[in-house]
């Protein structure tokens, strides 16, 4: 039995998921937590939870694997826990030793800060169009259940004429993905194979990255999760030192505003102030990874606007902003 899908079904606050408002990036609050059904023993559920948060965080499906001895002893690496009146597990684990857990065993990191992606779901048939489903359907809960798992925000809404994109265009699903305020457009065409069967045909479009695949409605959330995580999660050993230089830096509110957001970041272990000048201040910070990882992180969400370099010759560990209010 699959471990990470045998427990979905008994995740708390689904609603949230299911209902969430259009956002840029989302920061995923509960990443280190996981509910899990005791189906034989609880020292079996802890060791399931273990699974279940190391895929989560690392983005990896083969990181249970992975972990060896680890995986037999998860009590080490639990925060808190409690049991359901229902026999359900609910485990928040230690970031810091979850984080070290995977940096050991050569698995990267997610950060917390994840790509918010709209979701457009259709079923087609051979006797008219497409029929679009918005986030109330079944097939819509199984996948926002999936998407809690990995910890993937999902956006839903109401398919427009607009959004009803049978083509598969990438430019139109980029522009759809702006209309919701979202980081990408997960598209899934279900198609009926004529024996009560059904499969479905997925397409991913983001900024920095495009991919695709077949297969049930759970396997759309897996291309997705698998796909961010190769873009956007970096190493606990690889540590870069990144220059930001941030313009448009006015009073002392936007100041602490920019350094919180830098400092809260996933990415960033170190954050250090190297120069001001008028409406520019110039940060040094210590990063998991690299400048990329670092800019394509900040893109997500639009608090600060990348910017035209000016010198003929950038330095690869240099960036450039401007404060957005």
């Amino acid at each position: 039995m699959n471990l990470i899908r045998a427990g979905t079904l008994f995740f708390l606050s689904l609603s949230a998921w299911l209902t969430a408002m259009p956002a840029s990036a989302v920061t995923v609050p509960d990443l280190y937590e996981i509910s899990m059904p005791v189906t034989t023993s609880r020292d079996a559920a802890f060791v399931d939870a273990l699974k279940a948060v190391v895929v989560k965080v690392s983005g990896r499906r083969d990181a249970p694997a992975r972990l060896g001895a680890a995986l037999n002893n998860p009590r080490p690496y639990t925060q808190r826990f409690g049991f359901t009146a229902d026999n359900v597990l609910q485990v928040g684990f230690d970031s810091v030793s979850i984080d070290r857990l995977l940096t050991e065993a050569g698995l990267p990191v997610w950060g917390r800060e994840r790509p918010a992606t709209l979701v457009l779901l259709n079923m087609t048939s051979n006797e008219g169009a497409p029929r679009w489903l918005d986030g109330s359907s079944s097939s819509a809960e199984t996948i926002s259940r999936a998407a809690k798992l990995r910890g993937l925000p999902s956006v839903w809404t109401e398919a427009t004429a607009q959004d009803q994109i049978a083509n598969g265009d990438t430019a139109a699903l980029l522009q759809a993905a702006a209309r919701y305020n979202a980081n990408a457009v997960l598209l899934g065409t279900i198609r009926s194979d004529g024996a009560g069967g059904a499969s479905v045909q997925w397409q991913l479009a983001s900024p920095d990255a495009n991919a695709n695949a077949s297969g049930s409605l759970e396997d759309g959330v897996d291309l997705a999760a698998n796909t961010f995580a190769r873009v956007y999660s970096a190493s606990g050993t690889s540590l870069g030192s990144v220059a930001v230089e941030v313009t448009g830096i006015e009073n002392l509110g936007a100041y602490a505003s920019t350094l919180n957001y830098l400092e809260a970041m996933t990415l960033v272990r170190g954050v250090a102030v190297e120069q001001v000048s008028g409406d520019t201040m110039k940060f040094r910070l210590a990063v998991r990874g690299d400048a990329d990882t670092l800019r394509r992180a900040l893109a997500l969400d639009g608090k600060l606007l990348p910017q035209e370099q000016t010198d003929s010759v950038q330095p690869a560990d240099r960036l450039r902003f401007r404060y957005q209010p």
